[in-house]
């Protein structure tokens, strides 16, 4: 009986492991700021509108003991004025990891301006449209099921909408409208991988423990 808890234990943990809700981090956990153009109620992460970060696309590096991806969007200080309604969110990155990504999950944070998920219109890889799924759970935003996978090398570019419930009045007030932290999913091949490494680790500790 021990025996067969044991190992069900180190399977059920492998599992979680490898599951995607795991995956939350990047090698660096960067943290990145970006102005928002209030003219078009629009922010750019990474790629040539992004004047802070861009003109390229922004590198991320999927590890999953690491830190998400986190990023703030402020009012442009010479303008500042934002109006209620869509905001539109541009994304640009880079795979410069080893792992090929299975879809992307972003946990939005209102600043001040109160800002919900509408959904995601288009996908990109290398500049081609992909099929994916889309899940929205309050804050939580799930792009997966990727009909391409995001390759190391690979360019992903995502763009999604918002709704906005507040006024930022300008110029002058360079705030904080909105944060994000943000991190791959790798495809399931990997995440597989990532489990079976969980479960040896774990299976050697326990010999470890048995020989002592």
């Amino acid at each position: 009986m021990k025996r067969y808890t044991a190992f069900s234990m180190c399977t059920l943990m492998a599992l979680m492991i490898a599951s995607p809700a795991m995956a939350q981090g990047t090698a660096t956990g960067p943290s990145t700021a970006h102005t928002a153009d209030s003219a078009n109620q629009a922010g750019y992460a990474g790629g040539p509108n992004d004047l802070i970060n861009g003109p390229g696309p922004y590198p991320i590096d999927l590890d999953v003991g690491g830190l998400p991806w986190r990023k703030a969007f402020a009012a442009d200080p010479a303008t500042g004025y934002f109006s209620g309604g869509s905001f539109n969110l541009f994304e640009e990155v880079i795979n410069v990891g080893t792992e090929s990504w299975d879809g992307w999950v972003e946990n939005l944070i209102p600043g001040a301006i109160g800002a919900a998920w509408l959904g995601v219109s288009d996908i990109r890889v290398n500049g081609v449209s992909i099929a994916f799924n889309t899940t929205i759970t309050g804050s939580l935003l799930t792009v997966d099921g990727f009909s391409t996978l995001v390759l190391p090398g690979d360019t992903l570019e995502l763009d999604k909408q918002m709704f906005t419930t507040a006024n930022v009045i300008g110029p002058g007030n360079a705030v904080t409208l909105l944060s994000i932290q943000q991190f791959p999913i790798p495809e399931p091949a990997s995440a597989a991988l990532i489990g079976l490494g969980g479960l040896m680790v774990l299976g050697k500790r326990r010999a470890d423990r048995s020989v002592g």
